[in-house]
């Protein structure tokens, strides 16, 4: 049975018509694509950079009595400014500043006797800061000021003077100075020590 000419003249016609269709598809897909890839690297790049702002403003941090806390190199300790949330978050993380001072009081340097390289006895003399997120750590360092000190001079006594020099020997000082501070005061405890002052007298 021969194929009707009507039927086959339908499905030419059919293919006819859906290849304008596919070719408009794939037209619309090659500029409308990149278009809108490019379109959305534009706003990414735009809010990129527009919501950069200025550098922060740096301020200097202050102990308990208002004093500029200062580092190892006698520089003071600076911390950004930021607005309310940033404030807020700081705050939270805020590191206080709280020489150690004797039990009157004042904020005098521990001085004790250490072995020289050769034996002789020197005299090394320290100011330390001890440093709490803790506000009312002040209150800790007054109520254990005694023990804290007996640690302190134990462990110089033990040290040799070649055992201070560099900053590999100050590193290990500072954190068995941190370690001890913490035994005298547990369970509270100080986060760092920072050595403010340091000499040795022959």
């Amino acid at each position: 049975m021969a194929d009707d000419p009507e039927e086959n003249e339908d499905e030419d016609g059919g293919e006819a018509k859906a290849k304008p269709k596919m070719g408009m598809l794939k037209l619309g897909l090659f500029i409308g694509l990149p278009a809108i890839i490019l379109l959305l690297a534009g706003v990414a790049g735009f809010m990129m950079f527009a919501g950069g702002g200025d550098e922060p403003v740096l301020e200097a941090v202050l102990d308990e009595h208002g004093d500029p806390v200062l580092d190892d190199h006698g520089q003071p300790v600076m911390a950004a400014a930021g607005g309310h949330a940033e404030a807020e978050e700081e705050h939270e993380a805020q590191a206080y500043y709280f020489p150690l001072r004797d039990a009157d009081g004042a904020e005098d340097p521990i001085i004790t006797n250490i072995r020289s390289v050769d034996g002789r006895p020197v005299t090394v003399m320290l100011k330390i800061t001890l440093e709490s997120s803790n506000p009312d750590f002040g209150q800790v360092i007054d109520a254990h000021i005694d023990p804290i000190m007996d640690q302190f001079i134990m462990f110089l006594r033990e040290l040799r003077e070649d055992d201070l020099y560099g900053s590999a020997g100050m590193h290990r000082v500072r954190l068995e100075l941190l370690r001890r501070v913490n035994l005298a005061i547990e369970p509270e405890y100080a986060d760092a020590v920072l050595i403010q002052e340091f000499m040795i007298v022959d």
